[in-house]
């Protein structure tokens, strides 16, 4: 994977990202937290939402997708998602990629989008074309 070092505003939206997991945090229900930052620059932040049945979950891209298509937007920077290790909120939040479902959903709506991923231990950003081998 050709991986790039991040940007201040980079390590901002990690920062969305874990600010919107240790307020919505619950082990069962809420444990990957993802922020998505515009074109234009807003961020969106976003839960995943389990359902307790098991089909009906819903991962944080996108939900995060959805609200920024909402309001107009079609242009996308960079996308993270981070969770707490172990499902421990003692633990510090780590960046988690994006599973291949949110990779093709992303992809669809830009296919120049960066997602924030952990590359032989270093946090780095990836284009979603790197990310989904075969396109």
């Amino acid at each position: 994977m050709d991986s790039r070092s991040l940007y201040a505003a980079d390590y901002d939206l990690i920062r969305e990202a874990e600010t919107c997991l240790d307020e919505h945090f619950h082990p069962e229900r809420h444990d990957v937290a993802a922020a998505l930052r515009t074109e234009s620059g807003e961020v969106y932040t976003a839960i995943n939402v389990n359902s307790r049945i098991g089909n009906a979950s819903v991962h944080a891209e996108p939900v995060n997708l959805a609200n920024a298509l909402r309001d107009g937007h079609t242009r996308f920077d960079c996308s993270v998602a981070v969770y707490y290790p172990d499902g421990d909120p003692e633990n510090d939040p780590a960046v988690t990629p994006a599973c291949g479902v949110c990779r093709e959903l992303l992809y669809d709506y830009d296919v120049e989008l960066d997602v924030i991923v952990m590359d032989d231990g270093d946090v780095r950003k990836a284009s979603i074309t790197e990310l989904l081998p075969g396109r």
